[in-house]
């Protein structure tokens, strides 16, 4: 069984670039993050499974943070407009610079 890792509920806004098909590019919001993911609020339509491209933009920090994550689960209603996607980020999207902004990101 896989440890579940602390989730920050973030203070400020941190948003989110998605790359790739089949919409394009999509943007979102992050609802809670850790070292071990995110979930990510959107009205972008995403299969389960896929592995996505992220550009992560938090508050204050002048570069974006690319990552990528596999989506492992999904909730919401598509035709409300309001979808949560659970990911699980890639083994190279855990660095330290990622790692030292989620813990910033509940202050």
């Amino acid at each position: 069984m896989r440890e579940r890792a602390d989730r920050v509920i973030p203070q400020r806004a941190i948003t989110v670039a998605i790359e790739g098909p089949p919409s394009g590019r999509s943007y979102g919001v992050i609802a809670n993050i850790s070292v071990g993911g995110a979930c990510v609020l959107t009205d972008a339509s995403l299969p389960l499974g896929r592995t996505l491209d992220l550009e992560l933009s938090f508050f204050r920090e002048p570069a974006i943070v690319p990552a990528a994550g596999r989506i492992v689960w999904i909730s919401g209603n598509q035709h409300a407009g309001a979808l949560r996607y659970g990911l699980e980020w890639d083994a190279g999207s855990r660095d330290a610079r990622l790692t030292s902004l989620i813990a910033q990101a509940s202050e």
